[in-house]
């Protein structure tokens, strides 16, 4: 934890020079918003061990996939950093595990658990370019990558399923070390998915693995009649390559508490629950 703290503080000028520099915006505006229900299970569980709504917003020029309940918690943590100033806090104080749990009860305390929901969010583009944003090995740092990788090769098999109303056809996929099965409709004439699958001749309702640790469901859909934009500052993130970015995800402590009150900044930590299972092998 003391080592936490070092790094915490030595990210305040980093993270106030990234806010101070010129944003290169990546900005879109929503043509049609898609409600998932992403299900995780741990290897060897019989129970899924956590469920969350993931939107998927479809504009003109690129698609964003992402949590929006943990986005705005994240973003918690960051705007208390960038809106202080080192040299008003006069005192700091560190708990460790059980020490950290009254944290919740005091007024003020933002919190970032890396295991409650996803931290990333997915763009891809109509040329098929593929860009993630999350958070490294410490959740206060940003960190970006470009994700090349070839035209996913679906294969088409034989059955049909009703999901959310609409007729789906399936489709399979070998993708960095997992096999996917995928349900698509032609009602919806889009190439676009969950997480950063597309490929198909259209959207995909229906995603898991044959280990069914990761299953996305559609549950619902919506064409806005209000403009929608939706923007990513990408001089937010330091660029790093997929496989730093993987070393980092997998080093993730459980996540920090923060409170600042009176100048007197308290940082616990998130006791460990389980380490994170990655939908990528390879």
């Amino acid at each position: 934890m003391k080592l936490l703290v070092l790094i915490f503080f030595s990210l305040f000028s980093a993270i106030s020079c990234l806010a101070q520099n010129s944003a290169k915006l990546l900005k879109d505006t929503t043509t049609l918003r898609v409600y998932y229900v992403l299900s995780k299970k741990e290897k060897g569980a019989d129970r899924v061990s956590r469920v969350d709504t993931m939107l998927l917003d479809i504009g003109k020029s690129f698609s964003r996939f992402y949590d929006p309940a943990r986005l705005k918690r994240d973003s918690a943590i960051s705007q208390l950093i960038n809106a202080t100033d080192p040299s008003t806090i006069k005192e700091v104080n560190v708990l460790n595990d059980d020490a950290s749990n009254g944290m919740s009860d005091m007024a003020g305390t933002v919190s970032s658990d890396a295991q409650e929901g996803e931290s990333y969010q997915i763009i891809k583009g109509k040329k098929g370019e593929v860009t993630v944003f999350d958070y490294g090995q410490l959740l206060v740092i940003k960190l970006q990558y470009d994700d090349n990788f070839t035209k996913p090769d679906w294969q088409l098999q034989e059955g049909m399923d009703t999901v959310a109303g609409y007729a789906c056809q399936k489709a399979s996929l070998k993708f960095r070390g997992r096999s996917y099965t995928a349900w698509f409709t032609t009602e919806i004439p889009i190439s676009e998915g969950p997480w950063k699958l597309t490929g198909l001749p259209g959207l995909i309702l229906k995603l898991e693995d044959a280990d069914q640790l990761f299953s996305f469901l559609m549950i619902g859909l919506i064409q806005p009649k209000q403009i929608m934009p939706y923007q990513v500052a990408k001089s937010e993130y330091l660029k790093v390559n997929r496989e730093d970015y993987l070393k980092q995800v997998l080093k993730r402590g459980a996540g920090i508490k923060v409170n600042l009150t009176n100048g007197i900044m308290t940082i616990g930590n998130v006791p460990a629950k389980s380490k994170a299972t990655l939908m990528e092998l390879e």
